[in-house]
């Protein structure tokens, strides 16, 4: 039988088939199949996978299909990818005004990650209700070059929210954002018949208190699928290698073929054009900091990994 993992949670993938959810459990050969060993679970939500009953109302998972691609984060702890979810057509980064602060530096790691994977990203920036006078204008500037897929929204106005239902119509869509940014409150405000938990900011730190967590696929209708996943406040890059970078860097490879060196790492080579255009206004500084703070992170990593 073939289904749809739609819930990972401890040892069991709970599989989406025929309507039901089946909880399943992995055979052991997966374990040991060479595509799948890189990454830190064999199977991911948005997989589709072959599984049998075991007679029950449990079975267990017998393959796992080819991926169009995969959603990962990597650290320098772990040998393996975190593998997050699979055969995604669109990845969603949820930030907002107000609080917890904008942090585009940990958007511009998931503009990368899916830049590298070929998915389309699309960033929301909610609390449009709390945003100050030159917020937008700032958030602007800081992409002024690149001009990536963006949608101000309140969850709590509805500013936004009909613009990104239609987004998500007819694809499976993940949801990634810091804690507190609002994503369980966007779904419930798109959808109210999930009635989905939310919390509210920690008073203490000014962060946000997971709601969801696990990662989850919610089924709008047959052709819309939408992945929430529990708040994360980093994302590492470390299967990226240095030299590889720029290529995600949208604004960057425009200018990369006038650099007087090829490759070039636009930090401090002469003739460089990338780095031109961060001193003429045309690229912001800001975005070109963020560059250099995951180039370093990133050399970091390579240098020393074997010591």
């Amino acid at each position: 039988m073939t289904g749809t993992v739609v819930k990972i949670y401890g040892r069991y993938y709970v599989i989406g088939y025929g309507g039901r959810k089946i909880n399943c459990v992995l055979r052991g050969k997966l374990r040991r199949d060479k595509r799948l060993e890189k990454y830190s679970e064999a199977a991911a939500v948005g997989d589709l996978v072959e599984f049998e009953m075991d007679g029950g109302e449990t079975g267990a998972i017998e393959y796992v299909h080819e991926r169009r691609n995969v959603f990962t984060r990597k650290y320098k702890e772990s040998d393996r990818s975190d593998l997050i979810a699979a055969n995604l057509d669109l990845i969603v980064v949820i930030q907002c005004f107000g609080k917890p602060r904008l942090n585009l530096r940990f958007v511009d790691r998931l503009m990368v990650r899916g830049e590298k994977e070929g998915i389309p990203v699309l960033l929301c920036v909610n609390k449009f209700d709390l945003a100050g006078e030159h917020d937008t204008d700032q958030l602007h500037r800081y992409y002024r070059g690149y001009n990536p897929d963006i949608i101000l929204m309140s969850a709590k106005t509805g500013d936004g929210l009909d613009e990104l239902k239609d987004v998500l119509s007819g694809k499976l869509s993940i949801l990634i954002g810091n804690s507190g940014v609002g994503k369980t409150s966007i779904l419930n405000s798109m959808f109210p018949g999930l009635d989905l938990r939310t919390m509210d900011i920690s008073k203490s730190t000014g962060k946000g208190r997971h709601a969801t967590t696990n990662v989850e696929m919610i089924r709008m209708d047959d052709n819309t699928g939408i992945i929430d996943t529990p708040g994360l406040r980093e994302f590492g890059l470390m299967d990226i290698k240095p030299n590889e970078l720029a290529n995600y860097f949208m604004e960057f490879r425009h200018y990369a073929s006038r650099c007087s060196f090829s490759p070039c790492t636009h930090e401090h080579e002469p003739g460089c054009e990338v780095i031109k255009k961060v001193e003429n206004g045309e690229i912001s500084k800001d975005r070109y900091i963020s560059y250099l703070n995951i180039m370093s992170t990133l050399k970091d990593y390579y240098e020393n990994r074997y010591r």
